[in-house]
């Protein structure tokens, strides 16, 4: 009975019914656009992490010979050389090769690019005195760009799944020039904290849009029952319950936002699952469930939040509701709308300029050279031992070995440099990690044997994704790194490579940050588009509820010649002082939110400098609430229909 009285009234009232349906419709487009794309993404990065357990850079021999150990997933014959784009001279791997993730080769009709999110499809690039078309761009885990051609070179990059690996490290060192070996074992998977927290932060993006949609929700709902608020009265008058009177003006509106929320899920899965949701090409494999059981939570929340107006129902008073003296809608709905909308897209913007400054990091060296340590040994600067895989209060990372005096003194953010054999330094982002400060002892595992040592500086050198440790060099660490500031970085580095030594300018540094930035930029884009989009939705149902809810009042303005310029003004005094106070508001919460988020990743740091460059950006966006404003009322009091307002 009361499902129909709920139906019939969704058809008396077409016009309502299918605002609501729109908003909800697009809502779950957004939503599932966002949660496939998601879903995708995971589903990659957790396919390419199982596909392979070794990776190595070898010289001597070829791919055919490593088949007997087990699969090869990706390879690339490859010199190091230097390749134009735009003008502008880049270091990159240059060579023939082979990528099942993602799913590219070599071929003569021109070049596709691994790491290298400057290029993108259809620009020219300069290889070798050869021009070349960019066929594809993509991201891949490597910190130099690899450019695929048809020309092999000397070294060989593979990332393989071995069955023993043990017989192919015996294999390697006795026919093979080893540059670099890295076995994941014991359950480790290649990537795997990256991969974690890239899935994480992401992730983080979803939940700050679904909070703001959730809570506009009830807004919206609110002020659709108070545009009912006589026919409430009457109802509560003939002595039918609450429930009746909810049902009947709520039923309506939940069946509405329900079909339209359902009828964007599939549109939008498909789409979600089938875009990249970066800059560069991150090849998805899609994954249409995922999305599904958030969907199922969303619903169940829609029901929930859509039902707890039955308490405002519950307190309505029959007289006044029968008085029908129409209420001025509230300033703090729209003020709640405008300051949900901006914590979520502000926590997004700020989490991505904290890390964003990292890119931008200073260094006591500006040339940082690896190799064998007799080579290492004829350098001028300082000298460095390196462990990887070790781990401090079992979290693995990279240990770092230097002299006592470093010019590594520089970059320490708290405490001092070590002075003693059990004492050690810290990078600002493990102490985070580990919640660690000055003078706080920690369990370091060198070599399978574990060592106690106490904290007595926190250093930001970017090591690791600010992660490692630093000690006082150790007899059985041969010095295998060299840091040096000189006048022209790129000649050093020139003729450095030129001896078989890998070295990196500081410049190469804070390019390999800004490739890894790729993969966070556009999710933060999508939050803050799709908070956008709510707030103007839930600004429009605002608007068009109360101006529905208040026909004849509206309809008496236009009978007697009121123009519609004065309606307009009547909101633009509640949307946008709301905009500019719900914005302003949700900048501190804002900013701790995002160095929340953004930490999850790296160690941000956040300040009022960063809140102060938005606003100018504010300013535009308040121009922009105004001019819907006035197109949204407008629309509106232009669907009015004066004579049946008056009859009513």
């Amino acid at each position: 009975m009361r499902l129909r009285l709920a139906l019939n009234k969704l058809k008396r009232e077409k016009r309502r019914a299918v605002t609501v349906f729109v908003i909800f419709a697009f809502l779950s487009l957004g939503i599932n656009f966002t949660l496939g794309g998601i879903g995708s993404f995971i589903g990659t990065i957790n396919d390419f992490s199982h596909i392979g357990n070794v990776e190595f850079v070898v010289q001597g021999v070829s791919v055919e010979n490593l088949t007997r150990f087990g699969e090869v997933v990706n390879y690339l014959y490859f010199d190091e050389g230097k390749v134009v784009l735009n003008g502008k001279t880049y270091n990159a791997l240059i060579g023939y090769g082979r990528f099942e993730v993602p799913k590219v080769q070599s071929t003569p009709k021109g070049v596709y690019v691994l790491a290298f999110p400057e290029a993108k499809k259809g620009d020219k690039l300069e290889v070798n005195g050869k021009t070349y078309t960019v066929l594809g761009s993509y991201y891949y885990q490597m910190g130099e760009p690899i450019v695929l051609t048809m020309d092999k070179g000397e070294n060989l990059y593979v990332f393989m799944r071995c069955n023993d690996t043990k017989a192919l490290s015996e294999f390697l060192m006795a026919h093979a020039k080893v540059r670099y070996f890295m076995v994941y074992g014991n359950g480790h998977v290649p990537y795997e904290d990256e991969l974690n927290n890239v899935k994480t932060f992401v992730m983080s993006f979803f939940y700050l849009m679904l909070g703001a949609v959730l809570l506009v929700k009830v807004l919206v709902t609110v002020a659709h029952i108070r545009g009912s608020i006589r026919e409430v009265g009457v109802l509560k008058a003939l002595g039918l319950p609450d429930s009746f009177a909810f049902t009947l003006f709520v039923g309506d509106y939940l069946i509405a936002s329900l079909l339209g929320y359902t009828a964007g899920i599939v549109p939008g899965i498909l789409l979600g699952s089938r875009s990249s949701l970066f800059s560069v090409s991150v090849p998805l494999r899609p994954n249409y469930t995922y999305p599904l059981k958030f969907d199922a939570v969303i619903i169940l929340a829609i029901v929930l939040l859509v039902s707890l107006p039955y308490l405002y129902v519950s307190r309505i008073r029959t007289i006044e509701a029968l008085r029908f003296v129409p209420k001025r809608s509230s300033l703090l709905k729209f003020l709640t709308v405008f300051f949900v909308v901006f914590l979520a897209s502000g926590s997004a913007y700020f989490a991505l300029a904290g890390i964003e400054k990292l890119a931008n990091f200073s260094a006591p060296f500006n040339v940082w050279v690896m190799g064998s340590p007799e080579k290492i040994a004829k350098l001028p600067g300082e000298k460095a031992g390196y462990l990887p895989g070790q781990s401090v209060n079992e979290i693995t990372t990279e240990v770092y070995f230097f002299n006592y005096t470093s010019i590594f003194e520089k970059t320490l953010l708290a405490g001092r440099w070590f002075q003693r054999p059990d004492e050690a330094v810290v990078e600002v982002g493990l102490a985070r990690k580990l919640g660690l400060k000055v003078g706080d002892t920690i369990r370091v595992n060198l070599l399978g044997v574990e060592r106690t040592y106490r904290v007595v500086g926190i250093s930001d050198a970017s090591f690791y994704n600010y992660r490692a440790l630093f000690l006082p060099m150790q007899g059985f660490v041969e010095p295998k790194m060299d840091f040096m500031k000189v006048r022209d970085p790129e000649a050093v580095k020139e003729r450095l490579e030129a001896q078989g030594l890998k070295v990196y300018t500081l410049e190469d540094l804070r390019r390999m940050t800004e490739q890894n930035l790729v993969l966070f930029k556009t999710p933060v884009y999508t939050v803050m588009l799709v908070t956008f989009l709510v707030s103007v939705f839930a600004v429009f149902t605002l608007i068009y509820l109360e101006i529905g809810g208040n026909e004849k009042v509206y309809a008496t303005l236009k009978a007697i010649g009121i123009p519609d310029s004065h309606v307009e003004r009547e909101f633009l005094r509640k949307t946008v002082p709301s905009a500019v106070i719900g914005s302003l508001l949700a900048i501190p919460p804002a900013l701790k939110v995002g160095y929340y988020i953004g930490n999850i990743l790296l160690p941000v740091n956040i300040s009022l400098d960063d809140a102060f460059r938005v606003l100018p950006f504010l300013l535009a966006l308040y121009v922009t609430y105004a001019l819907l404003t006035v197109l949204i009322v407008r629309r509106v009091m232009g669907k009015l229909e004066v004579v049946k307002a008056l009859r009513a």
